[in-house]
Formats: structure tokens, sequence, C-alpha cells
């Protein structure tokens, strides 16, 4: 899938970093296209501010990262429950979209890539959520409240 994924996208005028996680080698993958940069991990914070669009299967780590850095999304759900939920519920807030279909769906990558980058509403949306994530209170001040909870 990853190969695909980068074949979907070598021909469009855009940069793609993919990141494989720790279980792919990025080597295994062949040659990456001109346009591409493949890695097994690169820190998501330092990398999202410089992201147009991002593209995932709605795990839960990524989806929140790039919502947390206002960036949109192209999601194609692969095998959790919440990655169907997850690329759903991005779609209907205007943030991103679902490409259904699994790893059949990759061939529709570059269209819904490009479609999110043609659309400035996407990005405008996710910064919108970005700022809402950023003015919630820190986590460190629920301690207090869960603590309180599980004494009484």
């Amino acid at each position: 899938m990853y190969r695909a994924a980068l074949d979907a996208l070598a021909g469009e005028p855009i940069r793609v970093l993919m990141t494989t996680g720790n279980g792919i080698d990025p080597g295994s993958l062949g040659p990456a296209p001109a346009n591409a940069r493949v890695e097994q991990w690169l820190p998501q914070g330092a990398v999202m501010p410089h992201t147009a669009v991002m593209v995932g299967h709605g795990g839960f780590g990524t989806t929140m990262a790039a919502l947390a850095a206002g960036v949109p999304q192209v999601v194609v759900p692969l095998f959790a429950g919440d990655q169907f939920i997850n690329a759903d519920r991005l779609a209907e807030i205007g943030v991103g979209v679902c490409v259904a279909g699994g790893p059949g769906a990759i061939p529709a990558l570059a269209a819904a890539v490009a479609g999110v980058l043609g659309e400035p509403t996407y990005r405008e949306r996710a910064g919108a959520v970005a700022g809402s994530m950023a003015s919630l209170p820190d986590v460190a001040s629920s301690v207090p409240f869960l603590e309180e909870l599980a004494q009484g």
C-alpha cells in the first residue's frame, strides 16, 4: 500500500513526506519518486506545521496531531473501527475527506489530495478546530478532579 500511495502521488505537483513506522524499512519500497521522501519516523509535532495536507488511515494519534496543527486531512481508513469513525467525522466537520475502499482506493488519492489543497475551506476549518483545541484547559488541570473522583 505504501508503494501504491507513492506511485499515486508521484506525478502530482506536491512534495510528499511518507513515514512508514518502525515495522517497514523505507528501502524495501524501492526508489522514492522525485517528489517524495520516505522515512521510518519523524516527530509529528515538528512536521505538521509545514504540512499542507496530511494523508493517513484515521488512527487517533496522527489524526489528532493534524487537527491540533490545523492541517486538513485525507483519510483512507483501513482496518480499525475508529479509523472509519474518525474519517467520517473529519468529513462531517469539513476538515478533510474520507476515501473509502481501503487499499483499493489508493488510486483516488491524488484527486482527493488535490481537492483538499484546492479548497481553502478545509484549511480554514482545520485552523478553527486547532484554535478550539488550543483554548481547552491543559490536561494537568484534570488531575485534581480525577483525584477527588478516585477518593470518593
